[in-house]
């Protein structure tokens, strides 16, 4: 494969149990996510063979390095023998990037009818709550409005994710089909939601609706004009459904999705497209 642009970055998984290997992230992403979106649209892999010293060489790096208390002690397995070459997004003097996650560009299907708030905008609520908030939850941005017919919420949504305005300008017109296809096979992989009973054909959509859910797209302003390029596609394991089910069910018992939440932590809702 004829990685595009310059260098590529190397890729090597973290020594954690649900995270798969580099031949079957690269699998997975050919079998599941290669087909959905143009091939300009997404960060390229390729697999790689690692020399027998590279990984240790790493990790006693990473070991020696000031790191935060929750990446603290997470290495990469010693015995991996493949890394992943992905195209590098990092931008060059004169070159502008962004990088953020659509997240759910379409509402939970289990959201109750009359929301005052989407999916992302009621778990950002209550995270906000519970002083537990992202760097997403903190841009206060909603996906529903990125996407909206009207030109004027995807203006306010483009603000609120760069202040570039070529990006911005690229984000409220250029953009809409890619993003357009991202809600589109959200939807088709995950029609009825997480509650109730769920089949392993389901489950295996759902996770593959996940993932599109989770992934991040880089958008990078330079003479060429902007490229856009998603990434982050990997394949959410199984394992996950009884954490997906305890979320929504808390959103919708608690009542975050109607802006509904305990009288306590109560705010009025002034970012989510369906209480604007």
């Amino acid at each position: 494969m004829q990685l595009h642009g310059r260098v590529p970055l190397l890729r090597i998984r973290k020594d954690l149990s649900h995270v798969q290997t580099a031949e079957e992230q690269l699998r997975s992403f050919n079998q599941h996510f290669k087909p959905l979106f143009p091939a300009q649209n997404l960060v390229e892999h390729e697999a790689v063979q690692l020399d027998d010293q590279v990984i240790p060489r790493l990790n006693q790096t990473i070991s020696q390095a000031k790191r935060s208390s929750s990446r603290t002690g997470v290495l990469m397995p010693n015995n991996e023998q493949y890394g992943l070459l992905i195209t590098n997004m990092s931008p060059l003097p004169m070159e502008t990037l962004v990088q953020f996650k659509p997240k759910w560009l379409a509402q939970s299907p289990n959201a109750p009818a009359g929301s005052k708030r989407c999916r992302t905008c009621a778990l950002r609520a209550q995270r906000q709550a519970k002083n537990q908030g992202t760097a997403t939850d903190a841009q206060e941005n909603c996906p529903l409005a990125m996407i909206s017919e009207n030109a004027h919420d995807r203006r306010r949504a483009a603000g609120a994710t760069t202040t570039d305005k070529r990006l911005r300008d690229y984000l409220i017109d250029d953009a809409q089909p890619l993003l357009r296809t991202l809600k589109e096979n959200q939807q088709r992989f995950d029609s009825s939601g997480v509650l109730g009973n769920v089949d392993d054909n389901a489950l295996y959509d759902i996770c593959k609706a996940m993932s599109l859910r989770d992934c991040t797209l880089f958008l990078k302003h330079g003479q060429l004009g902007v490229e856009a390029r998603l990434s982050d596609l990997d394949l959410k394991q199984p394992e996950k459904l009884d954490k997906w089910r305890a979320v929504e069910e808390a959103l919708i018992n608690e009542g975050w999705y109607q802006n509904r939440e305990p009288e306590e932590v109560w705010k009025e809702e002034k970012v989510c497209l369906l209480s604007i």
